[in-house]
């Protein structure tokens, strides 16, 4: 195969070095890659807004013939939002096979991204001598048990055809899941000095069983324009029952030297994560979201395992159901599995998450290999309001200097206003003491006023099994319950209200981050908080309530 390049000019590489951001703003893309020689294809170019002058596509007749050029431009209103979009088709043919770059086309300011097309030499093709042929074939003689085999159907034809079906793939002797990889593509052809109009389908197989998978011939019928004058639903024209060969691929298990508990053949696969903001910001109590994405080409979504996550002391992780996505295309199926975390660290202070590991079998090297995420180091701060002890300085403890001693005096004055001070004190005191006796404070009040309103949010929140409204009013409780001291999160509520509140907030997050796990209800959960709460109130009361004047020996 020969690999063709181009060399730009330097005024020109200059000039897209300036314009590099806007790459983004254009994009390109084929209808398939790679391509046979001789077959045409389409190259898009795809922008938000039009151009005050046609873009030149003069650049790319290096390489290729332009056989024709469309515009379109369509307009979209979604949710309000007003998008335009100007769209180039430009049906294409390689003059010889290689690879090539598609180099950057200018649309005024911005330009378009290079792309890299292959061009494979035409395959002998031994068409008969009819105008109409079926073809079958697959892109390998051998592979293994549950990696993907990709089989392409061709209707070629060098008249023109009213319809077409092609019929139904067979596979008798091996358990095999057949995935349809797209729409029919249509394009043109050249074999020797005939041209051909192609009708393509595409199948990924994913067969089950080793052995030797054997593809039955498929048929196609195809109806030829009619020959009367009138005939508007070309119903009346010639039907051709079309036969393709046979094919069959060696299917080989899985090699003895793989010992991975998942077996996953594929062409590459590739291990993501994102957060849901930093994870050197985080807050002790809030939880936060990591994304873990497992990618694979060649493999279905179904295929891909569920991701490991070991245990983390000190940070609840609460798995969501995953999202799986097939991408279809030419190339095959690239299936991705998207596992969404929702991770809640209960004290501030430093956390190793440990490493990822997925192994899997590169059919390209024919060995084992690991994709792998690193262990990640996250970093928790304290939330607003929590207090920690003041860290020394250097090591040594702070020691507070005392003030200096007042010189002694002999004077009786001294003792006369200290003696004067103390009963202004004990006055002040034994008023104070009356008051409280006569009705509650003004910050009684108060808070009495905000735990009743507390617990009505509470009680509304668990009587409609909200989960989310819940897990904000039980905060909110708590810290009215226990005020004057700082409650920081419902961690620290659980330390000081025990464990079985422990476990009704670990069900409330759980339902809340693992929509999976279940419904939740919420008749425990307010339950437990008035029993918590009748008996923290007998508790003050016990320890308010005075000693007998006489007690009895």
């Amino acid at each position: 195969m020969v690999r063709a390049s181009r060399t730009l000019p330097p005024a020109l590489l200059l000039l897209l070095a300036f314009a590099w951001p806007a790459w983004a703003d254009v994009d390109v893309s084929v209808d398939r890659n790679p391509v046979q020689l001789n077959e045409t294809f389409q190259l898009v170019f795809e922008l938000d807004e039009s151009p005050d002058r046609d873009p030149d596509f003069s650049a790319l007749q290096n390489d290729f013939q332009l056989l024709g050029n469309s515009r379109s431009s369509s307009i979209s209103i979604i949710n309000g939002d007003y998008r335009r979009s100007v769209k180039w088709t430009l049906q294409m043919m390689a003059k010889k096979a290689g690879e090539f770059e598609i180099p950057p086309i200018r649309f005024d300011d911005k330009f378009s991204k290079p792309l890299k097309i292959t061009v494979k030499p035409a395959s002998p093709t031994s068409l008969p001598d009819d105008q109409l042929a079926l073809e079958m074939r697959v892109d390998r003689a051998e592979t293994y048990v549950q990696s993907q085999i990709i089989l392409t159907l061709r209707l070629l034809s060098a008249v023109d055809i009213a319809a077409y079906q092609f019929g139904d793939l067979a596979i008798d002797n091996l358990d095999t899941v057949a995935e349809p990889l797209g729409d029919v593509r249509q394009y043109q052809t050249r074999v020797g000095n005939k041209a051909y109009l192609v009708l393509e389908k595409q199948f990924a197989l994913f067969p089950q069983q080793s052995g030797k998978l054997e593809v039955s011939p498929v048929l196609a019928e195809v109806r030829l324009p009619s020959r009367q004058s009138f005939d508007p639903f070309h119903t009346g024209g010639e039907v051709r029952r079309l036969r393709s060969s046979a094919v069959s691929v060696e299917v080989k298990p899985i090699p003895a030297e793989y010992h991975a508990d998942y077996w996953l053949p594929a062409h590459r696969l590739e291990l993501r994560e994102n957060w849901q903001g930093s994870p050197d910001e985080l807050v002790a109590g809030e939880p936060v979201t990591r994304s873990l994405t497992l990618v694979a080409d060649g493999l279905t979504a179904a295929q891909l395992p569920e991701l490991p996550l070991e245990n983390v002391d000190g940070v609840k992780q609460y798995p969501d159901q995953p999202l799986l996505d097939n991408h279809r295309s030419g190339d095959g199926i690239r299936g991705s599995r998207e596992q969404k975390v929702a991770l809640i660290p209960g004290n501030g202070g430093r956390y190793l998450l440990p490493p990822i590991e997925v192994p899997w079998w590169n059919l390209d090297t024919g060995r084992t290999e690991i994709a792998r995420l690193p262990a990640r180091e996250i970093v928790v701060k304290e939330a607003p309001g929590t207090t920690s002890p003041a860290a020394p300085e250097n090591g040594k403890p702070v020691v507070e200097s005392a003030a200096p001693a007042a010189p002694e005096s002999k004077s009786p004055w001294p003792w006369l206003s200290l003696a004067l001070a103390c009963g202004w004190a004990l006055s002040a005191l034994y008023w104070w003491f009356s008051g409280r006796r006569a009705k509650p404070g003004r910050s009684a009040v108060a808070e009495s006023a905000s735990l009743r309103r507390a617990r009505r949010d509470l009680e509304r929140a668990c009587g409609r099994n909200d989960a989310v409204a819940a897990r904000d009013a039980l905060l909110a409780w708590g810290r009215a319950l226990l005020a004057p001291r700082e409650i920081a999160n419902l961690h620290r509520l659980c330390e000081l209200l025990g464990t079985p509140l422990a476990r009704q907030v670990d069900e409330l997050n759980r339902c809340r981050y693992a929509p999976g796990h279940g419904d939740w209800r919420g008749e425990d959960l307010w339950q437990l908080c008035r029993q918590l709460e009748s008996s923290r109130h007998g508790d003050q009361a016990a320890d308010n309530r005075l000693a007998p004047l006489n007690p009895v020996a």
